[in-house]
C-alpha cells in the first residue's frame, strides 16, 4: 500500500491474505495508500442475492449504490458528501477490466474488492473497519486503511468501476492473480490516507441526535455500528454463499 507524506511519498508491500483462496472466494484491497486489512466477514442475505445483483448490472444502480453507502459513511463521520467523477470512473475501468487483482500505482486513492455478491457489501467491509481504528491515535493502520480513505475529509470525488473476472485475467502475461467473481474498483481524489494528517481528515462517528438536519438519514444498508464488539479481530456480516470474503 502507499502512503503519502507530505515530504516524501513511499510504498509499503502487502500480500494477499490467504492467496490460495483467492479463486473462491471474495477479496478486498485499497489504495490511497495500498492498505493490508485485517479478514473481515461479510454477510448478505441468500434471498437478496438475485436483486443484488443490479447494483453490478445496472449502471444508474450501481453509481447510485456507490455514492449513497460511500456518503452515507461520510455523513456518519463529519465529512461532505462526494460527487461522481467520469475521469476517475474511466481510470478505474481500466483497472478493473485487466482482472488482475493488484493496485494500479496510479495517482488517485484507490479501494479494490473482489468475490462480494453486490456492490453495497464491498464497501460495507471497507466501512467496517472502523471497528478496528484508534481515534485517538489519529494515525495510519494498515488494517484500516479502507475505511480511512472512504471518510477522508479532503476526498472530494469519486468514479467506480467493475468487472465481471470470475477468476480469468484478461492477459495470461499480466502478474498477479486473477481477481475472483466481480472485480470493483474505486478511484478517489484527491487522495487521503496522508501522514501526518489522519486526526483532521478522519473523525470520530457522529451520533444521529448531533448531525446537522437533512444530514440524519442516510442509506439504511449502512450500519450505524457493527454487529461485533469493538477490537474484535473478525467482524461476521452475512453472506450470500458459505464462501468467506476476504480483506487485503
Amino acid at each position: 500500500m502507499f502512503v503519502r507524506n507530505p515530504a516524501t511519498q513511499f510504498s509499503l508491500s502487502f500480500s494477499l491474505l490467504l492467496a490460495l483462496l483467492l479463486t473462491t472466494i471474495p477479496t478486498i484491497t485499497t489504495t490511497t495508500a495500498f492498505v493490508s486489512a485485517t479478514p473481515t466477514t461479510v454477510v448478505v442475505r441468500r434471498d437478496e442475492q438475485q436483486e443484488s445483483s443490479k447494483e453490478y448490472t445496472d449502471d444508474s444502480v450501481f453509481r447510485s449504490t456507490a455514492l449513497n453507502i460511500t456518503n452515507t459513511y461520510r455523513r456518519q463521520h463529519n465529512a461532505s458528501a462526494l460527487v461522481w467523477n467520469d475521469t476517475l470512473a474511466e481510470f478505474a475501468k481500466g483497472v478493473s477490466s485487466g482482472c488482475v487483482f493488484e493496485h494500479s500505482g496510479g495517482p488517485h486513492g484507490e479501494n479494490l474488492a473482489s468475490g462480494y455478491p453486490n456492490t453495497s457489501a464491498s464497501i460495507i467491509a471497507w466501512g467496517q473497519e472502523r471497528k478496528d481504528y484508534d481515534f485517538k491515535k489519529g494515525d495510519f493502520n494498515k488494517a484500516t486503511g479502507h475505511f480511512t480513505q472512504l471518510v477522508w475529509k479532503s476526498t472530494t470525488s469519486l468514479g467506480c468501476s467493475r468487472t465481471l473476472c470470475n477468476g480469468r485475467k484478461k492477459s495470461n502475461a499480466a502478474k498477479g492473480d486473477a481477481a475472483p467473481g466481480w472485480y470493483l474498483v474505486c478511484e478517489y481524489s484527491p487522495p487521503g490516507n496522508v501522514l501526518g494528517a489522519f486526526a483532521q481528515n478522519v473523525q470520530v462517528q457522529v451520533p444521529v441526535e448531533k448531525r446537522p438536519e437533512g444530514e440524519r438519514e442516510g442509506d439504511p444498508r449502512v450500519p450505524e455500528k457493527e454487529e461485533c464488539p469493538q477490537g474484535a479481530h473478525k467482524c461476521t456480516l452475512v453472506t450470500s454463499s458459505d464462501k468467506l470474503p476476504l480483506n487485503q
